[in-house]
């Protein structure tokens, strides 16, 4: 029996679009907090940002994914842990387009992904610990959505900031996305102004 929950605390869609335009590299000189190891970009399409929809994965079992596509929204990033089973896809070609038909922002994962060569090539990024051959099955025993998850070691709630890129993931609560929103973009506009300063120094030689 699936479990599916409402996200009762979200993330703004003025902090989505405020964070539309920062690096991850900039949050990791602020914190560490929501930052999560281990999980890398697998796609061509690496930036990645939304509200997190949490899934659940008993064992090897996927069915619940089919459940998560049908009730996401568009912007949300689905958020799958699986930890026992790191090895085996959840994910693939099938599941991307039907999540791109249903405007997802992105897909994360603490297990693989498969079908990597189109997912190259498709316009959404996912992330994951790596690629497999092996896959989880359609046998709808359990499964739960928009539940806490952990992650990495990271404990994820429903309705928190994903954003990702090629230098890696943070997963940030609502709380957390805002108290660092000033001195995020005080920091990516500084490093503007030195990166044009030394950019005119290495021009004149």
């Amino acid at each position: 029996m699936h479990e599916i929950n409402n996200i009762t605390d979200e993330i703004s869609d003025e902090i989505i679009e405020f964070f539309r335009h920062i690096d991850t590299s900039t949050i990791g000189h602020l914190t560490t907090d929501g930052y999560i190891p281990g999980i890398s970009a697998q796609t061509g399409t690496a930036r990645l940002i939304g509200r997190v929809m949490t899934v659940s994965l008993p064992k090897t079992d996927g069915g619940v994914l089919y459940h998560a596509l049908v009730k996401s929204r568009p912007g949300d990033v689905i958020v799958v842990s699986m930890p026992e089973h790191t090895n085996y896809a959840c994910w693939g070609e099938l599941r991307t387009i039907a999540a791109l038909i249903k405007n997802v922002a992105g897909m994360i994962t603490d297990g693989c992904v498969t079908d990597i060569a189109a997912l190259r090539v498709l316009p959404f990024p996912v992330f994951a610990t790596g690629i497999s051959p092996i896959t989880t099955c359609k046998q709808d025993l359990a499964g739960t959505i928009n539940a806490p998850i952990t992650l990495a070691g990271q404990e994820v709630l429903p309705g928190s900031l994903a954003i990702g890129d090629e230098d890696g993931l943070f997963i940030l609560s609502p709380a957390k996305a805002a108290e660092i929103m000033q001195p995020a973009l005080e920091k990516q506009k500084r490093d503007a102004a030195k990166r044009d300063e030394l950019l005119a120094k290495l021009r004149a030689g």
